[in-house]
């Protein structure tokens, strides 16, 4: 059932739709909606359209690792698009291109990478970005030779870039990588490395000298290391590495986002089917990711963060395979859930987890702490609970 949850958290967040009309991206809390937003195109010939639908007229088409500016204005109304073979549903924005010709239309957002929001004024260089863009577009993402090329790009052409530009540099290249892990498919030649026991226990620790051999060396030129994972070893974009070069270059928000993110990758939650950490350290982290979007609603990695509030406040509140609110055999609450809505209330208060918390601790006790059905409506009416914006 908890399985399932999840699954249908993902079709929310990937089908959701609203009504065919046209709005202003709102401003959020304290923080006034920037007045610049750049983005890069991520598929070639993308359509600049005259109204945000599908059957519009089409305007313009625009090349891949094209720079795209705009005020932040999105539909309301989003579509359901095929992209590299993945569906994507997302609202439509009217930009104009950064450099060249300028005509104004709406753009598919599942297609655009958002690379900056702020003001004009410090903005970066769209010219630089669609230049590393670019580059990006002519490399094979399941070459692993493409990501030296890459990282050798941002080391030498954007040594001295700004913060703002090499903040739109390292979203770009995360992508790229990201892209590489998934169509590279790179698990398969590790498969057929003979790693020894030594080896293993050294990947588990972080302690593996990638030099040792020439398939690991190549992976870690390409920006990716080994790691242990339910007793197998495989590559992952290597967030190390993303931290000693970007992180004394970025601004200070995208400092805060990539540690985060190091910190994460190397004190993993799970593993081989157990929880690694107490529910009270995975609730430090969910409010972390809370302050940092209610702090920064308009960072350009703000779907990838918002994410990771939500799959975490699932995490606490419904549980998982690996960590299940409920014991199978009496259909309760388990002490450790208990243990960890306590301490959400007491040491983090007044957050949107802490209210969550709450309301399913106080559910659950009026329910004998049993799964009853008043608490299963409330597990799916927090799956389909949106994170604040």
């Amino acid at each position: 059932m908890i399985k399932l949850l999840f699954t249908i958290a993902a079709l929310v967040l990937t089908f959701g739709c609203g009504p065919n009309t046209e709005k202003t991206a709102p401003t959020v809390g304290p923080k006034a909606k920037p007045e610049l937003f750049l983005y890069v195109t991520n598929v070639d010939n993308l359509r600049l359209r005259e109204k945000p639908n599908q059957s519009s007229e089409v305007i313009a088409q625009l090349k891949e690792g094209a720079v795209l500016e705009g005020a932040g204005n999105e539909s309301t109304n989003q579509e359901l698009i095929e992209l590299r073979g993945i569906p994507r549903r997302a609202p439509f924005y009217q930009v104009t291109a950064a450099t060249g010709a300028k005509p104004m239309g709406w753009a598919f957002g599942g297609a655009l990478t958002c690379v900056y929001a702020g003001p004009r004024s410090g903005s970066p260089d769209a010219a630089r970005i669609e230049q590393f863009a670019q580059f990006i577009t002519t490399l094979n993402p399941k070459d692993l030779d493409s990501g030296a090329k890459a990282w050798h790009f941002v080391e030498t052409d954007l040594a001295n870039a700004s913060q703002p530009l090499l903040d739109a540099a390292f979203v770009l290249l995360e992508r790229f990588l990201e892209r590489m892990k998934t169509e590279g498919e790179f698990y398969l030649l590790t498969e057929k490395q003979p790693f020894t026991a030594d080896d293993g226990r050294d990947i588990f620790t972080d302690k593996f000298d990638h030099s040792k051999y020439p398939l690991t060396a190549k992976l870690y030129a390409a920006g990716f290391r080994m790691v242990m994972g339910e007793g197998t070893l495989f590559p992952v974009v290597n967030w190390g590495r993303f931290q000693e070069y970007f992180g004394p270059r970025t601004t200070h928000t995208m400092q805060k986002y990539i540690n985060q993110r190091v910190a994460q990758q190397n004190t993993p939650m799970y593993d081989d089917g157990k929880l690694l950490i107490p529910l009270e350290k995975m609730a430090d982290v969910a409010v972390f990711w809370e302050k940092f979007n209610r702090e920064n609603p308009f960072f350009p990695l703000g779907e990838q963060a918002r994410e990771s509030e939500r799959w975490l406040r699932l995490a606490l509140i419904i549980g998982n395979d690996y960590a299940p609110v409920f014991s199978g055999d009496s259909s309760q609450v388990g002490q450790n859930y208990r243990s960890a809505w306590e301490y959400i209330q007491q040491v983090h208060p007044n957050t949107q987890l802490a209210q969550t918390a709450k309301e399913m601790a106080g559910l659950c006790a009026a329910e004998g702490w049993k799964r009853s059905q008043k608490v299963q409506d409330f597990i799916v009416k927090s799956v389909d609970a949106p994170v604040e914006e």
